[in-house]
């Protein structure tokens, strides 16, 4: 049998990637720095689980980095999804998000180009 830890270890991680991106968009008239103070903690609590959850799966499931990257490109979405129907009640943006995405992926093939040439 599998070894769930990791893949629900990523889960919560990404429940905390969208509260801490998203949260502060469903309320009108915030500034900065009350986003940032709400923000900042939930990014702590991420982390927390995605690291873990990463390592786990690098070196218990033995998955490579571009699978761990879709399993958590997959979470972010499902959990943006149920985030937007429930909480904000608006529609998704597929462009920006995808966008998003984009830079996010292209983010990492970078991170490993560099890694590689080292």
């Amino acid at each position: 049998m599998t070894n769930l830890k990791p893949y629900f270890l990523i889960y919560l991680g990404s429940i905390f990637f969208v509260l801490a991106a998203y949260f502060h968009l469903s309320y009108d008239n915030w500034s900065l720095k009350k986003a940032l103070t709400t923000a900042l903690p939930l990014v702590v609590i991420e982390y927390c689980f995605l690291l873990p959850g990463n390592h786990a799966a690098k070196e218990e499931l033995s998955l490579n980095p571009i699978q761990i990257l879709v399993i958590m490109i997959v979470f972010n979405f499902i959990n943006l999804w149920i985030f937007n129907f429930f909480v904000t009640k608006s529609i998704v943006n597929y462009k920006r998000e995808l966008l998003a995405f984009a830079f996010i992926i292209a983010a990492f093939f970078t991170s490993q180009n560099i890694i590689m040439k080292k």
